[in-house]
């Protein structure tokens, strides 16, 4: 005999907006073991309609509860009494009996949601667990059956990062202008580079942590000379340099120099980031050729506004030189201009930072003069 102990109205199993979950169990010498389980599309039973002595759980796949229903014992049969318990005190006292070690199959049926992952059959009297059904199966079948279901297709992978300079991400259009045509390939934007350069590796470290946190890629040197065989022999070249002062036998001074005095490298952008009290000569003589002036120590907001700045600074500068040549200004004149208008920027932070040591210090205006002849 079977019994179906949460009815519903089951629809043909065609696509629709609900599913349900059916399970087929068999009461066998007092204990319950699964027979089937399957998804299908139909209309979900309201699991509030019965009461009974076995507790129906609903998991998901981190064990924990999203659902529960009860059931009555399907081995008592309600409204039947058998005849040798008549007089005798052998029937339930509800219009039934019960018959302990019946073989009997009955059926369940709980909605299904995207969350759920194993049904859980308990005696709510004694807490003990009856059967546990793992839908992992049932779920397999029913996506292989219906593979375009929402609540059961599986989470698209995110598509593998191609590490080539050049990558396809949108595909390739063909241009054609005045007869030619032109292949145009989508670029992958790549992360900004930022050179590190220290001779305290624990320095060089913590920045490199930092940046990497911001979204930059790190890259490290310890010595100038370091910093200019990283330029040489990178594949690929920093978008912008940290570069300490105080290091030994090529300070950062030297270190600069060299940098812009190489066609390959002097368009990088140098930010000095030093403990060491820029000095009015220094700022004389070097402050055409650097970005920012960085005092140490440094809270990392600081470090990324002035990256940032300087980078954005850079960018826009090159559209203005775009939009003037196309408007037909001289090169010299447009290249004058983006180099007026970064070093006005920079001195103005080298003043600002001369007035503070200078001028806070006692020694004024003075001082400033003094240091400068």
């Amino acid at each position: 005999m079977f019994i179906l102990l949460v009815p519903s109205v089951i629809a043909a199993d065609t696509p629709g907006p609900e599913k349900i979950v059916v399970i087929g169990f068999a009461y066998e010498n007092g204990a319950v073991k699964e027979l089937s389980s399957e998804i299908r599309y139909g209309t979900p039973p309201n699991l509030n309609i019965q009461t009974g002595t076995i507790a129906g759980i609903l998991l998901d796949g981190e064990g924990r509860q999203i659902g529960r229903f009860s059931l009555r014992d399907p081995r008592i049969q309600i409204g039947d009494t058998r005849e040798s318990d008549v007089g005798t005190g052998g029937g339930t006292g509800l219009g039934g009996y019960t018959e302990e070690n019946a073989d009997v199959e009955f059926g369940v049926i709980v909605p299904f949601s995207r969350d759920l992952a194993s049904v859980t059959l308990a005696d709510s009297v004694t807490g003990t667990n009856l059967a546990t059904v793992d839908l992992a199966g049932p779920v397999a079948a029913f996506r292989a059956a219906h593979p375009e279901d929402p609540d059961t297709a599986l989470p698209r992978q995110p598509e593998p990062f191609v590490p080539a300079e050049i990558a396809l991400v949108g595909g390739i259009a063909l241009v054609c202008s005045a007869g030619a045509g032109y292949l145009v390939l989508l670029r992958r934007p790549a992360p900004t580079r930022i050179l590190i350069v220290d001779d305290e590796p624990q320095i060089v470290d913590l920045f490199a942590i930092l940046l990497s946190e911001k979204g930059y890629l790190p890259m490290k040197a310890f010595s100038g000379e370091g910093c200019l065989e990283a330029l040489k022999k990178g594949r690929t070249l920093p978008d912008a340099i940290l570069l300490d002062i105080m290091m030994s036998p090529l300070d950062g001074w030297e270190t600069l120099e060299r940098i812009k005095k190489n066609p390959a490298f002097k368009n990088i952008p140098v930010l000095m980031l030093t403990a060491k009290n820029l000095t009015p000569r220094e700022a004389k003589t070097y402050g055409i050729c650097i970005e920012d002036y960085i005092l140490k120590p440094v809270q990392p907001q600081e470090l990324y506004d002035a990256i940032g700045y300087v980078l954005d600074r850079r960018k826009a500068i090159e559209h203005d030189i775009r939009s003037a040549t196309r408007a037909g200004y001289e090169k010299d004149l447009i290249c004058e201009y983006a180099l007026l208008r970064k070093q006005v920027e920079v001195e103005k932070k080298l003043v600002d930072i001369l007035r503070t040591t200078y001028f806070g210090s006692g020694e004024g205006v003075a001082g400033m003069k003094q240091s400068i002849e």
